[in-house]
């Protein structure tokens, strides 16, 4: 086991952390998402840094960690000094990618197909906005069979602290864990879409907890639900075990802790002057999701919907990092008086 666990501290010892940055003027190792997979080993890690230009798409065959800097960052104060997201056109995790992490992106309304195992997606924006309505337009997370033998799903996908995305389980996958993500069709079909906003194979089994299911349909079958906000859409399939959700209709009735016909104005914190676009989902006083989770105890009081349960919602979807939120430069300086930096950091919780 020593010899064991030295050996894995040597692997991490020597993997790589390669920057990426297009903006003009700037030096970074890559400038493309391509590039950057072509040129890293598994075990690295490419840091994607703000730009107004997208890094463009991918097929990882490689075990790498992705970061960006996050999003909606000019709208969650203190949150990256520099405001620009790190923007991809889709990603592909094909066999020999297994074991790794994307987090930090903007997908603007493209996705992520996942055909091999053990892959983390938290943290990433997917929606695009229209006519004034970010989430005019959804991302989709697809999982299927693994790249190279079409009789084998893919297995133990971890996707988690998303906003705006479709998720897809297109074959008898299992090991899907789905948490505290914003889930929802495109704003643009309305909220009374009944397009599948999560939908799985009839085999697939899942587990579905603290999410917030804002418009569209729910398709899932043999699987578990729980702590889950349904805004608005509907739920179907068979052998689903439900505990603890609200829902703005009848979707899950109203045993085994489920909440029905719930008036959603009484439950979030909604939109307002200073309120960012992911904060509007905060559960506001009083609201009857609060405590209303599976297990929850007046010592230990467990919330329903995404910034509930152990894996809450991070605002502004900061990978746990540092950042640097707060950047001064005195303009002027001299021999006798240096000019003065003041930088502050921080990190977002894990």
């Amino acid at each position: 086991m020593a010899i064991l666990c030295a050996l894995l501290n040597s692997q991490n010892t020597f993997a790589k952390i390669w920057r990426l940055n297009n903006n003009p003027g700037v030096t970074a190792d890559f400038t493309d998402l391509q590039s950057a997979h072509a040129g890293a080993a598994s075990g690295d890690t490419l840091h994607l840094e703000g730009s107004p230009n997208g890094y463009g798409s991918v097929t990882f065959t490689k075990k790498l960690i992705v970061l960006g800097p996050g999003y909606f960052l000019d709208e969650n104060a203190g949150s990256q000094s520099f405001l620009q997201t790190a923007k991809v056109s889709g990603i592909t995790f094909s066999m020999g990618s297994q074991g790794s992490i994307v987090m930090g992106l903007d997908f603007l309304g493209a996705g992520i197909a996942v055909h091999t195992d053990d892959i983390i997606i938290r943290r990433n924006k997917f929606c695009s906005p229209g006519n004034n309505i970010p989430d005019w337009s959804t991302g989709t997370i697809n999982v299927y069979y693994h790249s190279d033998n079409s009789n084998i799903p893919a297995n133990n996908i971890i996707i988690s602290q998303n906003y705006g995305l479709k998720i897809f389980v297109n074959n008898p996958s299992t090991g899907i864990l789905i948490t505290n993500n914003y889930i929802s069709v495109n704003a643009w079909e309305g909220d009374g879409s009944g397009g599948n906003c999560l939908a799985t194979h009839a085999s697939a089994i899942i587990l579905v907890q603290n999410n917030l299911f804002r418009r569209g349909k729910v398709t899932t079958y043999n699987s578990n639900f729980t702590n889950n906000i349904m805004y608005a859409g509907f739920f179907e399939g068979t052998g689903n075990l439900y505990s603890n959700n609200v829902a703005s209709g009848t979707q899950f009735g109203n045993a085994n802790g489920n909440q029905q016909n719930i008036v959603m104005t009484n439950v979030f914190v909604g939109a307002g002057t200073g309120v960012s676009t992911d904060g509007q989902w905060k559960l506001k006083a009083g609201s009857p999701a609060l405590g209303a989770g599976y297990g929850s105890t007046a010592q230990n009081p467990i919330d329903a919907g995404m910034y509930g349960g152990q894996s809450a919602y991070i605002l502004a979807g900061m990978p746990p990092m540092p950042a640097i939120y707060s950047f001064e430069v005195q303009p002027i300086g001299s021999n006798s008086d240096p000019i003065d930096v003041k930088v502050k950091v921080k990190s977002a919780g894990n």
